[in-house]
């Protein structure tokens, strides 16, 4: 017998987020909307939201333990992981090993729209640091 239930998700009918904390993210910059997540539903091993950061914006250097894939759906930039800077677009793929030290920049003039995905019951479950 299966344990979880299928989930489906419109995100046109959720609101965006964004960290309660300017020191760390300017909130203007960076707002996400979790779509798949235990704490939102009957989901259980995997988080998955869309992303967007706003032109000029970024999601500072920062490092989490889960692992994490960005899928970019619009808009460009540029990922740096460990010190590695790559160009990205709408069709990019990310995957970000566990702990290593990264940032999301839009460098275009419209949003970064991404999708990003952790193995994680939660997305409370994933603590960022932002500190160096």
């Amino acid at each position: 017998m299966r344990a979880l239930k299928p989930v489906v998700v419109d995100q046109t009918a959720l609101e965006w987020e964004g960290w309660d904390d300017p020191a760390a993210v300017d909130p203007s910059a960076l707002r996400w909307k979790l779509l798949i997540s235990g704490e939102r539903g009957p989901s259980g091993g995997l988080v998955t939201g869309v992303g967007q950061i706003a032109p000029g914006g970024v999601l500072p250097w920062h490092h989490h333990e889960p692992e994490e894939t960005y899928y970019v759906v619009s808009g460009h930039g540029h990922v740096e992981i460990d010190g590695v800077r790559t160009d990205i677009g709408p069709g990019t793929a990310v995957f970000i090993p566990s702990n290593a030290w990264h940032t999301l920049r839009c460098a275009g003039a419209e949003p970064l729209v991404f999708v990003f995905t952790f193995a994680r019951d939660r997305f409370e479950d994933v603590v960022y640091h932002f500190d160096e």
